[in-house]
């Protein structure tokens, strides 16, 4: 941010790759470049940051989620067809009762992007002003009980939500008898050998970041909306995470697959279990993607199951749109890193 050339460690080739791509406006950025195929299938990258380096993932974060729902059909503790009232018998009776699983998963539920109300009102104007969390202090129960109240629009069409994303992450942590943050730990994490990925906590939280304009930003603790947005990891855990998944060998792995019959953006993308799948130019394959963004960070994770690669990038810095460039830049030079 002061005009001097950052700081790239790292990997000899990847790591001048994403010194020129990042530039000089950077703080902190993490890239992982994953080839199964290559010489050395793995590939870090830091600019003024290093392997202990702990970022928020922001709506990465629902990737995971979406795992963890395809691990629970698994186990038979729902379906892709129980709704919102048949697995939380508080809600039977509201607005969104009906809703499915299926719903929730894919942004077609109804629910709005966050609840509705003068409270959301005073955190986001809070978050505008003095850049506070706008989720802090929620708990599992008040986002159940706010998603309970909420009247659906437009069900049926995508409408992305973080509150119904966290609504399916509660379900899901119900059904299994336990709280989000422990089933996430064990069913993905603990698995897998990711040891700095977790729910952020109070005491438990990434290093604050920074707006997309250079402001200091606190670090999030989502509480009951952890299932939307609240991880933490290194780059060397979604590294490690990029690569089960390519392998098949991740819990959850069909998360991934394209569920028939759902509306999205855009025509030719599908939708997995909260996972975006595009079609790559030319009929060369798919990305298979999500990207993420809280008040000081920014996240993008991105899978190229035909080809067996994969692309990471994370910064402590809010610049979603950015740091997709970056990784896909990243994606692009790839071929031409020696091995």
């Amino acid at each position: 941010m002061d005009g001097r050339s950052p700081l790239a460690t790292g990997d000899r080739d990847l790591a001048p790759e994403l010194a020129r791509l990042a530039g000089r406006r950077w703080r902190r950025v993490a890239a992982a470049s994953v080839d199964l195929h290559a010489a050395v299938p793995v590939r870090l990258a830091f600019v003024n940051a290093d392997a202990e380096t702990r970022f928020e993932l922001g709506s990465v974060t629902k990737a995971l989620t979406g795992m963890l729902l395809a691990c629970s059909v698994e186990r038979a503790e729902l379906t892709m067809d129980s709704t919102v009232g048949e697995s939380l018998p508080s809600l039977a009776d509201s607005p969104i009762a009906t809703v499915s699983v299926r719903d929730l998963c894919t942004h077609t539920s109804g629910l709005p992007r966050l609840a509705r109300g003068p409270h959301t009102a005073v955190r986001a104007y809070q978050f505008a002003l003095l850049g506070l969390d706008p989720y802090r202090g929620a708990s599992a129960s008040e986002v159940i009980a706010v998603a309970g109240r909420q009247d659906l629009r437009n069900q049926g069409q995508p409408v992305y939500s973080n509150l119904g994303a966290a609504l399916l992450g509660q379900m899901l942590a119900e059904r299994a008898g336990t709280d989000f943050a422990s089933l996430l730990r064990t069913r993905i994490f603990t698995p897998l050998g990711m040891p700095g990925a977790a729910v952020a906590t109070r005491r438990q939280k990434a290093a604050p970041g920074w707006s997309g304009g250079g402001l200091p930003r606190m670090p999030w603790v989502m509480g009951g909306y952890a299932p939307a947005g609240g991880v933490i990891a290194t780059i060397e855990d979604l590294a490690t995470l990029a690569v089960a998944l390519l392998t098949k060998a991740a819990p959850g792995i069909a998360s991934m697959d394209a569920i028939p019959g759902i509306k999205t953006s855009s025509p030719a993308r599908r939708s997995g279990m909260f996972w975006i799948i595009d079609p790559l130019p030319l009929g060369s394959g798919s990305m298979t993607w999500h990207n993420g963004a809280t008040g000081g960070y920014s996240a993008f994770f991105a899978l190229f199951p035909e080809t067996q690669r994969a692309v990471v990038a994370l910064a402590n810095i809010s610049r979603p749109a950015d740091i997709q460039r970056v990784a896909l830049g990243l994606a692009a030079s790839a071929p031409s890193i020696s091995s």
